[in-house]
């Protein structure tokens, strides 16, 4: 099964200062490229590049892109059918945020489960999801 990377997951990753907690974070995108199940939507891309700036700059933002780039995983890229989905989530769920909806649609469509500690993402139904 997919698992979509939610934005939450890859920021725990980057900023884990627990050894356990980043020992779990790198199991899970171990697996999840090695076994060719991970998927990262280009509005993650998005979320994770803007917050890494605003906390640690440009330079490292570009760094971790970079390396996420290289990461084995399958990008999937917002398309007018799947920006169609996300906003009919949106009217839907009108306190849920746009990428989660974007993030949400995506998971529907390939028939996955997204990888967060979001309770958001409770509300959509059909959505499963799961945490390290």
């Amino acid at each position: 099964m997919k698992e979509i990377l939610d934005s939450r997951f890859l920021l725990t990753h980057y900023a884990a200062r627990d050894e356990e907690l980043l020992s779990r974070t790198r199991a899970k995108l171990l697996a999840l490229r090695r076994e060719r199940r991970g998927v990262l939507p280009s509005i993650v891309i998005a979320e994770v590049t803007a917050s890494v700036c605003r906390e640690a700059g440009r330079d490292r933002a570009l760094a971790q892109l970079r390396a996420l780039e290289h990461a084995g995983l399958e990008v999937v890229s917002l398309d007018a059918d799947l920006a169609r989905d996300a906003g009919l989530l949106r009217c839907i769920h009108r306190d849920l945020p746009m990428a989660d909806c974007v993030i949400a649609a995506t998971a529907l469509r390939l028939g996955g489960r997204v990888v967060t500690d979001d309770p958001h993402f409770s509300k959509v139904r059909g959505l499963r999801t799961t945490w390290i």
